[in-house]
């Protein structure tokens, strides 16, 4: 079996990474096509491991024609026969690509199931229409997207399956405190800095903002706290949204954004309490987030939203706040900062979920399942 992952709109992500690495280990032979308006570090990270990875370089709509007959050159000369795709451009150009080229085992994992409609971007509905229409097998991440395919894009039931994120568990132990401190080195945090943190791209479903409007609420109380948001570029629209809403009101000493870090497990472990609270039950499609917080032995405010909804309890593995609410978010931090046994407590029943039920090796097997059914 020879597969091709064609992706788009990823820079960095861990979760592909170690999809790889399990692969290359059951000797499974596959390629990935990536397509993205600059170089992402991912391509070099998967190259590392011995992965065959073509970068098409996306500047116009012009450049979706052009590398839609890439993807079909590239799929018949290394004799693919079975397209994995996921992500707006990864979806569109891979799914037509594999049609065109006559490969029949088709297969989108769906990061978001409504972004489309929230947002009414008739662009990406289309897209997502289409992607639906010419996969042959959609992997949702939770039941709450299946039900939302089924409801709102008449997917029909026997084209889904749920098979959620998981996470390596080794790699998130034994993280030396050498790891930590250069990290906290290279973020100039303070020893006596209360660093809390959220790991949330740039999208205002995200909850940033309530966040950050929680920070306003306690920094006379708490002057020690610190807020770190990683994922946020400054450049692009949303990012300068926050970035000016942060110094307006007088809150650049105590909330930074950064757009990425060397070391996303460190990061974790540096985060006194980590806090994820997007806005509604459906927005964050699955939140690998959340997991990576609940492995990191790090307690955690949060909405519920995509696997929280399965699996967060209030005060026993994290502490859950209302949707776009700032004031039970600042009475969270207040809680857990006052509060060192709650803290222990939370963190250390959220990591034992974590570790019985998002093993990789499960995610793996149950992608390598379904690519043989077809």
């Amino acid at each position: 079996m020879r597969i091709a992952f064609i992706t788009s709109h990823i820079y960095k992500s861990t979760q592909w990474n170690w999809f790889s690495e399990e692969l290359l280990q059951r000797g499974i032979s596959h390629i990935h096509i990536i397509i993205s308006d600059d170089y992402p570090l991912m391509a070099d990270e998967l190259e590392k491991k011995g992965v065959r990875v073509f970068v098409l370089p996306h500047h116009s709509k012009l450049s979706l024609l052009t590398n839609l007959f890439k993807i079909i050159k590239i799929l018949k000369q290394e004799k693919i026969d079975l397209v994995h795709t996921e992500l707006p451009y990864g979806n569109l150009l891979g799914q037509t690509a594999a049609l065109l080229a006559g490969i029949k085992r088709r297969i989108t994992t769906c990061e978001n199931a409504s972004w489309a409609i929230d947002n009414n971007n008739r662009k990406q509905l289309w897209i997502d229409k289409l992607t639906y229409q010419l996969a042959k097998k959609i992997i949702v991440l939770t039941d709450l997207s299946k039900q939302y395919l089924i409801k709102n894009y008449t997917v029909p039931e026997h084209k889904l399956i749920t098979i959620w994120h998981a996470l390596k568990t080794e790699a998130y132990q034994d993280i030396s405190l050498q790891r930590i401190e250069k990290l906290k080195n290279e973020l100039q945090v303070k020893e006596d800095e209360f660093i809390l943190g959220m790991v949330a791209r740039g999208e205002e479903w995200k909850g940033h903002i309530y966040a950050i409007k929680a920070i306003a609420l306690l920094k006379n109380k708490y002057p020690n706290l610190r807020l770190i948001i990683a994922g946020i570029d400054e450049t692009e629209k949303y990012g300068k949204q926050l970035r000016d809403y942060i110094f307006n009101n007088h809150l650049s000493d105590y909330i930074r954004l950064i757009r990425f870090v060397t070391d996303n497990v460190a990061l974790y472990r540096m985060f006194q309490i980590h806090i994820h609270v997007p806005v509604d039950e459906i927005s964050e499609t699955f939140g690998i987030t959340y997991i990576e917080g609940m492995i990191s032995d790090c307690p955690q405010i949060i909405t519920h939203s995509g696997i929280s909804c399965f699996t967060a309890k209030h005060l026993e593995n994290s502490y859950v706040v209302d949707y776009k609410n700032e004031k039970q978010v600042a009475e969270g931090i207040e809680y857990l900062v006052e509060n060192s046994d709650a803290r222990i407590k939370i963190a250390e029943n959220a990591k034992r979920l974590a570790e019985n039920l998002f093993l990789y090796s499960d995610k793996v097997n149950k992608h390598l399942e379904l690519y043989r059914t077809l």
